[in-house]
């Protein structure tokens, strides 16, 4: 495990083969499968991804917040208990984490997915030259996926010129040493998402994958992410013991750490845009 956690924090990225048993692939796969009937079913209901919505048409890539009632299936709690997958994480940040993020991502139906160059959360500045992270996020890839675009490294660096005209201007274009990454079903692409990264995918060509994110419990960035749902009555009890420590971990650390107003505005305005953005290509490529 250490070679890998040497590539992550080097390259900003490592994708690490065969993590899950065929068992448990079939089982999560099945449980994506069910996620996105149900949103393919009624997107609006969700906080749907999109490549095409308008009034008469939507075409979905995924959703976010898996863990809401609204769309939990308690199979989602096995990451978070999954020894290998949850070992890498624990290299990376220690034993006591805390919950961040949980969503599911699947291919569009019709026009092709394009998501913009970008650092999550826009924070577009944000880098660490020695590379440490505030945070594992990861892809359990449950099909081959070849969606995952980065240029290794950017997360120890400021943008170049380059990088930073794609940012500003929601791009798509090739940049100077960008990598595509090829997972194949049962593999695990741990990132760093303050790595210069996008996605790209052929509508049709078959994806399931769950995206999730972690960080260590005294983080003293990122977090403010208990989430509605989290704070409802009895929710917190209908998780498994694993995900409630996660997650009261989250709870704690945000009542702890009220953020400053400007750092809501900021926040509030990032989130606005990445809801309001459908990832296709200018023109809205069809296949």
């Amino acid at each position: 495990m250490d070679q890998y956690v040497r590539a992550f924090v080097d390259q900003g990225f490592v994708l690490v083969p065969g993590m899950l048993d065929e068992p448990t692939l079939g089982r999560w796969r099945a449980a994506v499968d069910r996620t996105a009937v149900t949103v393919r079913a009624a997107p609006k209901a969700y906080e749907s991804r999109y490549t095409l919505r308008t009034e008469d048409e939507t075409d979905t890539w995924g959703v976010s917040h898996i863990f809401d009632l609204a769309l939990y299936d308690p199979v989602f709690a096995e990451v978070f208990e999954h020894p290998a997958l949850m070992g890498f994480v624990h290299a990376v940040l220690g034993e006591q984490l805390r919950f961040w993020s949980a969503h599911a991502l699947w291919e569009p139906t019709s026009v092709n997915y394009e998501l913009n160059w970008h650092k999550d959360n826009m924070e577009t500045d944000r880098y660490a030259l020695d590379g440490r992270s505030t945070h594992v996020q990861f892809n359990v890839c449950l099909t081959a996926d070849d969606c995952f675009r980065v240029v290794p490294g950017s997360h120890r660096r400021p943008l170049t010129d380059a990088e930073r005209a794609q940012v500003d201007s929601s791009g798509t274009g090739s940049l100077p040493g960008e990598l595509a990454v090829r997972s194949l079903p049962g593999d695990v692409l741990f990132m760093n998402h303050h790595a210069l990264h996008r996605g790209s995918g052929v509508a049709g060509v078959v994806r399931r994958t769950f995206h999730m994110n972690l960080q260590a419990a005294d983080e003293p960035t990122g977090g403010h992410t208990s989430w509605r749902f989290m704070r409802q009555e009895g929710y917190l009890q209908r998780m498994s013991p694993t995900v409630r420590a996660l997650m009261e971990n989250t709870i704690a650390w945000d009542d702890a750490h009220p953020l400053p107003i400007a750092e809501v505005v900021r926040r509030r305005r990032a989130s606005r845009y990445i809801k309001q953005h459908d990832a296709r290509a200018a023109g809205g490529t069809q296949q």
